[in-house]
């Protein structure tokens, strides 16, 4: 199982450019590593928004507005009925949308809804592991 911070941190790549990223994490995004190995800033902001209250909330604001649209659908959603909806439409939804609906079980910050989102964070990697293959 993938821990809390991969599935935030696949939320955020996907989500957020480096410059956004690094505004939520306090940091400069020119600074190395960070300019050099973004992975390494999409790490850092997942790993440093779970333990600072300041860095978490500027996450979710800026996610909260980048993933308005997609979340819609989803907001008022149980957790059983999202995951039904990720894995109906795991081939067919954009990666938005598969981040909007991880995003919608991580903010509510409860144990149960993020073994949920650690399972669908799994199944992401399936998901674009798959969607690189056919692109290729």
């Amino acid at each position: 199982m993938i821990s809390r911070e991969e599935v935030l941190r696949t939320v955020l790549a996907i989500v957020l450019d480096a410059e956004t990223a690094a505004w939520c994490a306090g940091w400069r995004s020119s600074e190395e590593p960070l300019a050099r190995w973004p992975s390494t800033l999409y790490r850092l902001l997942a790993r440093t928004a779970l333990t600072s209250a300041s860095v978490w909330c500027r996450c979710s604001i800026v996610l909260d507005r980048a993933l308005a649209s997609p979340m819609r659908a989803y907001a008022n959603r149980s957790p059983n009925e999202l995951v039904e909806l990720f894995l109906e439409g795991r081939d067919s939804l954009s990666g938005e949308e598969l981040a909007a609906l991880l995003w919608c079980l991580m903010r509510r910050k409860s144990g149960s809804h993020d073994l949920l989102a650690q399972r669908l964070g799994l199944e992401l990697e399936v998901v674009a592991a798959r969607r690189l293959a056919v692109a290729s």
